[in-house]
């Protein structure tokens, strides 16, 4: 099994490829990481031979299509985000650029890689409850069916990554799922 993990420095991304790991027999673990990024996360992962980190952008669709070359992933997991509704107030337009135009970026590069026959991954495009804002006593549990009601630059960008993980899938007979 050939997975593509976007984000693998977060909480969520390298956890995700500790439980891969732990789990799945033989995978190779492909992930996107930025110079700037933190490694606490993921130090015990360096050496191990089944994970290849390589340089790549959201925003940078050359290096996206690279890695999507190098990887032929099965699955991706699609973890990378600007992931803090506090800090979306202070920097609105980098976390509606990372989060809308980055996963745009992403869907585009592996809708190419489908046309051309290099992979069609299932992708696991991970959103946040965040886009429902606050729901109503009768709203509760939330589903899929609540009403979107973004509250701060981060929902509203995730709002935007889920639009378009949605029209990639509908357009594009992409296999996206949204969690």
């Amino acid at each position: 099994m050939r997975i593509l993990i976007t984000g693998i420095t977060g909480f969520v991304g390298s956890h995700m490829a500790d439980y891969l790991l732990e789990n799945i027999q033989d995978v190779k673990i492909f992930a996107t990481r930025r110079w700037r990024s933190k490694e606490e996360n993921i130090k015990h992962l360096f050496g191990d031979n089944r994970v290849i980190l390589e340089e790549c952008d959201l925003l940078d669709r050359g290096s996206l299509a690279r890695i999507i070359d190098i990887s032929k992933p099965d699955i991706v997991y699609h973890f990378a985000a600007q992931s803090f509704p506090e800090s979306s107030f202070l920097t609105p337009v980098s976390t509606l650029t990372t989060n809308i135009i980055g996963t745009t970026n992403l869907m585009e590069e592996l809708r190419i890689a489908k046309d051309r026959d290099i992979c069609d991954p299932i992708i696991l495009s991970c959103s946040s409850s965040e886009v429902y804002g606050v729901p109503t006593k009768e709203e509760i549990p939330i589903t899929e069916y609540n009403y979107i009601r973004p509250a701060n630059p981060y929902s509203i960008s995730k709002v935007g990554h889920d639009l378009m993980s949605q029209y990639y899938h509908k357009a594009f007979d992409m296999k996206v799922i949204i969690t």
